[in-house]
């Protein structure tokens, strides 16, 4: 295992916002959160960027990938088409109980081929390019710098190999009455996760990497019902009192929000958006 991230930055330069303390949580915070990761997996928006990042990263049959920030394995079914139950998927993440909820995962699909452990995407313990591929879903947006996941991975894939990243952006176009409170709910997660941008912004991260032949996608998650996918009422509504609680939003604000959605729901003249993007590229020969 690297001591550092190859690109010259030391764990003194990593940083995480409260994804990095999900082990000192309470245990049904954490199976709250692990609920959301859940419900985001099967997300048209997030499920299509995933897949898409998968077909991009080259395997075939038989080949070696590893998940860095592999969160509850909810990747597992689409890595397992591609490369079979020949090929070799690992997966690490800081969280103890994620990585359980993983290993339950592999075995509920007899997958013996696969194996989670509790690891951080700075600091992979895997030989220099002993993968085919590495990718990561929803990681550089809780923990970076983006420079130094990107180098382990990169570290940990042959040369030829490919990286892929998921990422969001979490600003919602939503109907409301209520601009103001609109605003106010937008502005929770802007100050709530690591690098909030940073979805805008993978090519330019791959790039400063020394991966060449970056590519990259957007994925539009739109709803016109609260209840229409899981996802939606599970992070908005559901979520809305762990918000007020940390003080990430005022109560009154909240609760404003909540009954103006609600009521627009009820109407059928609800909606609401994100942005979902994704980018793959290749490790050479004379990576850095």
């Amino acid at each position: 295992m690297a001591d550092s991230p190859a690109t010259g930055m030391g764990a003194s330069d990593w940083a995480s916002d409260f994804f990095g303390t999900l082990n000192e949580m309470p245990a049904d915070a954490v199976t709250g959160i692990g609920g959301i990761l859940e419900a985001m997996s099967t997300l048209p928006a997030f499920r299509d960027a995933r897949q898409w990042v998968l077909r991009n990263l080259r395997l075939s049959q038989g080949a070696s990938v590893i998940e860095a920030g592999s969160g509850n394995g909810a990747s597992l079914a689409d890595a397992l088409a591609i490369v079979g139950t020949n090929g070799r998927i690992a997966g690490i993440d800081p969280t103890l109980a994620f990585v359980d909820s993983a290993r339950r995962r592999a075995a509920a699909l007899g997958a013996a081929n696969v194996r989670y452990e509790v690891g951080d995407i700075r600091a992979i313990a895997a030989r220099d390019g002993e993968f085919d591929a590495a990718f990561c879903d929803k990681v550089l947006i809780h923990a970076g710098p983006a420079g130094a996941a990107l180098a382990e991975m990169a570290r940990v894939t042959r040369a030829g190999g490919s990286i892929g990243a998921i990422e969001w952006l979490p600003f919602f176009a939503v109907s409301s009455t209520r601009p103001d409170a609109v605003d106010a709910f937008n502005a929770v997660f802007k100050r709530a996760v690591y690098d909030y941008f940073v979805s805008a912004n993978l090519a330019r991260h791959f790039m400063a990497a020394g991966l060449t032949d970056v590519r990259t996608e957007a994925f539009l998650a739109h709803t016109d019902n609260l209840d229409a996918h899981p996802f939606w009422r599970a992070f908005i509504v559901h979520q809305m009192p762990m918000f007020v609680h940390v003080g990430l939003i005022d109560e009154a604000v909240a609760q404003a929000f909540l009954a103006d959605i609600e009521s627009l729901n009820a109407r059928r003249a609800f909606s609401a958006s994100f942005i979902v993007q994704a980018a793959v590229g290749m490790k050479t020969e004379g990576h850095r």
